[in-house]
């Protein structure tokens, strides 16, 4: 995913904003928080997620998706995204 470097650091922000929203949780639960507390930090995760998510799924797309001149290659990789999505969205 050579493509991925031009965008690191931007994806190692999110990654990072993920695993502290991960490890507040952690802390959250252990400490026992408030349902609405836990619930509310749980939700922090799941955007923080979607985000690192909608930035591959967009990165990917346009190489692997939209740039191959090959129709094959391009059907190939629309079906394997499919199958992501089926996955990340269940």
């Amino acid at each position: 995913m050579s493509h991925l470097s031009q965008n690191k650091r931007q994806l190692m922000t999110r990654v990072r904003r993920l695993k502290g929203q991960v490890e507040a949780l952690e802390k959250a639960i252990e400490a026992d928080e408030e349902c609405a507390d836990v619930l509310t930090q749980v939700s922090a995760v799941r955007g923080a997620a979607q985000g690192l998510m909608v930035e591959l799924l967009g990165e990917h797309l346009r190489e692997h998706v939209a740039a191959p001149a090959d129709e094959r290659v391009r059907q190939a990789e629309m079906s394997q995204v499919m199958a992501i999505l089926k996955s990340y969205l269940r």
